[in-house]
């Protein structure tokens, strides 16, 4: 027992040593910085539309740490259904994030679905390496105007041949997640 217990507190000890060896390692750390777009549709047409504008300052953890980022990638995304009505609605789910100048940065659509396959399970948005790169050299660029009067992103959704019922209501969000290398000077 004393060998076991001598045994695990060496590791910890070499654990605990090897995690803070000198101040150098603490330069830059790594932040995750979650951006979620929420959108509500709703109507009795066979489709419907909504783009919300926004800036990265809106978000406590961008603007927290925003005159130390010394860079940032896109890490993934994700779309969600956070609610719907009536149950048996079906439609074809399209999303699109664009930049200031309004190039689209990524889209994704989903044909033919019911809402309800993305409440526990959410649709995993797949970029392409031009998408990724484009996005990262977009977010490494970026002069946010403070106020957002000039917002950085523009998020469009709309669901189209919208059947099993009306009226009905769609409210879901898309979520990114950034990862922002962070000075600690």
């Amino acid at each position: 027992m004393k060998k076991t217990l001598k045994i695990i507190l060496a590791i910890t000890m070499f654990s605990f040593l090897s995690l803070f060896n000198g101040c150098e390692d603490l330069a830059d750390i790594p932040l995750n910085i979650p951006i979620e777009v929420e959108f509500s549709l709703n109507g009795s047409e066979s489709s419907a539309y909504e783009s919300v504008s926004f800036c990265l300052n809106q978000y406590s953890e961008w603007e927290d740490n925003q005159d130390k980022i010394n860079s940032v990638k896109f890490i993934s995304a994700g779309y969600w259904t956070v609610s719907f009505s009536p149950s048996a609605l079906m439609g074809t789910i399209n999303a699109s994030l664009k930049d200031n100048n309004g190039i689209t940065l990524f889209s994704f659509t989903l044909p033919d679905v019911s809402p309800g396959d993305y409440i526990d399970n959410p649709y995993k948005i797949e970029l392409t390496q031009a998408e990724i790169d484009y996005f990262n050299d977009y977010l490494n660029n970026l002069q946010e105007d403070p106020s957002c009067s000039n917002p950085t992103f523009t998020a469009e959704i709309s669901v189209t041949n919208i059947t099993g019922g009306t009226p009905y209501t769609i409210n879901g969000k898309v979520e990114m997640v950034l990862e922002a290398t962070v000075s600690v000077d």
